[in-house]
């Protein structure tokens, strides 16, 4: 006699029955999404008489996503409160990309200039497109948080399944909290700048970066912890401020700061770094621009909060992808339009190039408000 186990996969998908009554897997959900215990004390873990129907309108899930769901051998924990506009703008709001990249580029200023920043950019948006086409397309077919780890697993070879999802799992871990700790770093040195740049004689101890960060962290958990409710609703409005102070640093700079020659934009190539030859460095300084298109694929990992995830979560991956490149792309063009001395940029001050550009365009209180806006979206 066979006494193997059934796969557990295969055991979530079925039903069983108990005199005539039909049981199945679904977990018993609060309102929020929350685990709780039943009524009669039974853990929400234990299978439990329940109505896949009540349960599907309860996580507000299309029939597609429960579908989805079951072939994928998962319960439904989560309450899909996402939209595919909502999930767009909370991918765009979480990855802040041309908040990022406007204050990480000065490597490719050292190595290789203006021109390697702009035509980097461009290379690294076309060059990650088919990626992202595959990861949207993975998507469609298996939307779920796991995402990459996921994917590998479940269409890679059979024999290298658990070794391939295994290194992949543990790459986009060590990546996201890489991600974060630049996030929270970047948050506190651009506190500091901010301070320097009304009190030019503070001399910004690393003690104080500390704490600024530890603030951060903080701030960030207990928004995490206790503002998940409400953030699909503020979603929107936040993208839109996240727009908004796009224009708020752009337009001063084309209309005040000195403006740079377009050969140096375009071809005045530089090696400030030191290497070799001018094609290393440009190879070196290409990190920026690759930089940017990190975290496109934020929208998959919320893919079971998402409402009809197959068809949204793809949708405003690549909607964050090409919203991404037309925000960054005319920004990065500014800013190199307007360092007509790169040297005197690497060295300013404020460590920043484009704190550099921003101190000739505006007066100290609007930079302020600009820094101080700025970094609020980092949070």
């Amino acid at each position: 006699m066979d006494t193997k186990a059934e796969p557990r996969s295969a055991s979530r998908e079925s039903s069983r029955s108990l005199n005539g009554t039909k049981l199945t897997p679904y977990p018993k959900l609060t309102p929020n999404g929350v685990r709780g215990r039943r009524n009669d004390g039974m853990d929400s873990e234990e299978m439990a008489v329940e109505d896949p129907e009540s349960h599907r309108r309860m996580t507000k899930s299309t029939s597609a996503d429960a579908a989805d769901m079951r072939r994928m051998g998962r319960d439904q924990e989560l309450v899909r409160s996402f939209r595919t506009f909502s999930v767009a703008s909370f991918a765009a709001v979480a990855t802040a990309v041309w908040e990022f990249t406007i204050f990480l580029i000065t490597p490719a200023l050292i190595d290789g200039g203006s021109p390697t920043l702009v035509y980097s950019t461009i290379w690294a948006f076309v060059g990650f497109g088919p990626t992202y086409l595959s990861m949207a397309e993975m998507a469609s077919m298996a939307p779920i948080a796991g995402a990459q780890y996921h994917w590998v697993s479940e269409f890679a070879p059979e024999n290298m399944q658990k070794p391939l999802s295994y290194v992949s799992g543990w790459t986009s871990s060590l990546a996201l909290q890489a991600g974060q700790s630049l996030g929270v770093l970047l948050t506190g040195t651009l506190i500091q700048t901010t301070i320097r740049v009304n009190y030019p004689e503070y001399t910004a101890p690393p003690w104080h970066m500390f704490v600024f960060i530890l603030v951060a962290v903080v701030t960030a958990f207990a928004g995490s912890v206790w503002g998940y409710r409400v953030l699909p609703h503020w979603q929107n409005a936040a993208f839109a401020f996240h727009v908004l102070v796009y224009f708020a640093v752009l337009i001063p700079i084309w209309v005040n700061a000195p403006k740079a020659t377009s050969e140096k934009v375009w071809t005045g190539f530089e090696n400030f770094g030191g290497w070799s030859s001018l094609a290393l460095a440009v190879m070196i300084g290409q990190l920026p621009g690759i930089s940017v298109q990190v975290g496109v694929d934020t929208t998959v990992h919320m893919a079971e909060e998402v409402r009809n995830a197959a068809v949204s979560v793809p949708k405003a991956m690549l909607a964050v992808y090409i919203t991404d490149f037309v925000l960054v792309l005319p920004m990065l063009v500014t800013i190199m339009y307007h360092i007509p001395d790169t040297a005197a940029a690497i060295e300013d001050i404020s460590t920043y190039p484009v704190v550099y550009v921003l101190r000739q365009s505006m007066n100290t209180a609007w930079l302020t408000v600009v820094l101080v806006a700025i970094n609020a979206l980092y949070r």
